[in-house]
């Protein structure tokens, strides 16, 4: 898929641009790589949380004790 790049600045922790320059592929890349995956982590997250909100609407809250049980299981 072929999109249209905007040129932007931006300041990077120092420690983070050696990293990502270590590696083979171009610094642009493995940024926009990088920003595109964390904006799809925060759109599932915000879609998930509309879920619970809806489910907590139909049917109430959580109990409690299910919730530190299965939180306990996943540990």
């Amino acid at each position: 898929m072929t999109t249209t790049k905007r040129k932007v600045s931006v300041s990077l922790d120092e420690d983070l641009v050696a990293e990502l320059e270590a590696g083979d592929e171009a610094l642009s890349a493995q940024v926009n790589d990088a920003v595109r995956s964390e904006l799809e982590r925060r759109r599932h997250h915000r879609l998930l949380t509309e879920l619970l909100d809806e489910l907590d609407a139909i049917q109430g809250p959580p109990d409690e004790r299910l919730v530190r049980k299965y939180t306990d299981l996943l540990g």
